[in-house]
């Protein structure tokens, strides 16, 4: 039970006085959960506490939020890895959703026997520095390492941003402060791994320099990485109709950040002359999206998650393209071919590069966009944009099942969330004149087929 960190929980909900308590407990642990609550309610003070335990509302690596507001929960237990999406980001606040503190329990582990060799003899010398990352539950760890060699530089479990120091640097929630500028010719990486989707997003991010991992065993090629980027960018450039997907965990862990690149993107897709629609749910169902197949060239994927195993490269179940939001802005607004590419799924990172598209440069006259909401849980929100290009009505928006004819009577009727319909099965299904009119087609032909081959039949008892 050590690695639960009870007295630091215990000491974090007797300092807040929290009445009401959420646990995030990966799958692997919940058979010691019950000794888990006994402990906490034998051992806080108030005997009054509620504690909750939430789960498969979300990827384990991620703060489910959605949840945790179900059961009105003043804070959040998170315990194992972390994707470190929202890490510090508690005081984003929105008029429509509860801000809940969290407190991490990483699952503190020693380090690797070869990264422990590696920093103690500290072997390569080719670079001036060597910039030291790592998966969080090696925070304590890395401690007794970091006065070792004034070469080796060790970044934090931190997601401060500074934007008026250059020699600040903050990426997937670890942040350091530099001794010279980064680049190539001054740092070669090295990245202490427990989480495989970890070491990709690094690997993919610093796929220009020296990069080293521990264990041994976890190296992977950047190269095949950045490729299968590309290969997302070339799909970005060529599509006409995109889908752009987020989920309400996404709102609830970064709300500012999330609708400030959707209304990006939806500025980008204006200027470019492209048409898109906006999917809102809980969570991401092939199921769902393929009902949309024959109208979406592209889905870009708008999560907080920078681990989601949708980008993943092993992930290859998905039919249609499902490209990053990195992928899209370097579709369309780097037009320098030659310039390199510091990759990364990092939302507040990709945030702070975008350049602010000019109003006069967007091709149409930009319509009033709504700021998306937390819909009633089995619904799916879906807000159209430009269909005249794929024979569907531009004042058609789809909340939940139901389809409104005017968008400005949907704003005006100021419906309630709750009031949406619900798919009986948590899908919804869009059919098109397109649709009837090919299925009406292939029933004409399945019965010419089985009157042929009726005849056939017939003429063979027949002679």
């Amino acid at each position: 039970m050590d690695k639960f960190e009870i007295d630091s929980c215990i000491k974090w909900i007797e300092e807040n006085n929290f009445n009401i308590i959420a646990l995030q407990v990966p799958d692997e642990d919940l058979d010691k959960i019950q000794d888990l609550i006994d402990i906490l309610t034998s051992s806080i003070h108030n005997r009054n506490i509620e504690i909750y335990l939430i789960g498969d509302g979300c990827s384990s690596c991620c703060n489910d939020l959605l949840n945790a507001q179900y059961c009105h929960a003043q804070g959040l237990i998170h315990f194992g890895h972390s994707c470190l999406s929202s890490y510090f980001d508690n005081n984003n606040n929105n008029n429509n959703q509860q801000t809940i503190s969290i407190f991490y329990v990483f699952y503190q582990q020693s380090l690797p026997e070869d990264a422990s060799n590696f920093l103690i003899t500290n072997h390569d010398n080719d670079k001036p520095y060597c910039l030291v990352f790592y998966d969080p539950c090696f925070r304590d760890a890395i401690e007794q390492y970091s006065t070792l060699s004034s070469r080796l530089i060790f970044s934090k479990i931190s997601s401060q941003n500074s934007t008026d120091d250059p020699l600040h640097f903050s990426l997937y929630g670890r942040s350091v402060q530099l001794p010279v500028p980064l680049n190539p010719s001054n740092y070669s990486i090295i990245f202490m791994s427990h989480s495989k989707a970890s070491l990709y997003n690094f690997a993919l991010y610093f796929y220009a320099y020296d990069f080293r991992s521990f264990p041994s065993d976890s190296s992977i090629s950047s190269k095949r990485l950045l490729s299968k980027r590309m290969y997302a960018i070339e799909c970005a450039r060529n599509g006409s109709s995109y889908g752009l997907l987020t989920s309400s965990n996404s709102l609830l862990n970064l709300p500012l950040i999330i609708h400030k690149l959707l209304d990006y993107l939806k500025k980008l897709f204006d200027k470019y002359n492209r048409q898109y629609y906006t999917f809102l749910m809980n969570t991401l169902s092939i199921t769902k999206l393929n009902n949309f197949e024959r109208n979406i060239d592209i889905y870009v994927l708008c999560s907080s998650c920078t681990e989601s195993q949708w980008l993943s490269p092993e992930y290859k179940q998905f039919n249609i393209p499902l490209i990053s939001i990195n992928d899209i802005i370097q579709a369309f607004e780097n037009n320098n071919e030659n310039l390199s590419i510091n990759y990364s799924f990092d939302l507040r990172q990709i945030l702070s590069t975008i350049k602010i598209i000019n109003e006069n440069e967007i091709n149409e006259n930009d319509e009033e966009n709504n700021a998306l909401i937390l819909k009633h849980p089995n619904t799916l929100l879906l807000q159209q944009r430009d269909g005249s290009n794929r024979n569907l009505d531009n004042n058609h928006i789809w909340w939940g099942l139901q389809i409104t004819d005017n968008i400005n009577e949907e704003k005006e009727s100021n419906k309630s969330v709750s009031e949406l319909k619900e798919g009986k099965f948590d899908f919804i299904i869009f059919l098109s004149l397109d649709n009837l009119r090919h299925n009406y087609y292939s029933i004409y032909l399945a019965i010419l087929t089985v009157a042929y081959l009726f005849q056939l039949v017939v003429l063979f008892f027949v002679f």
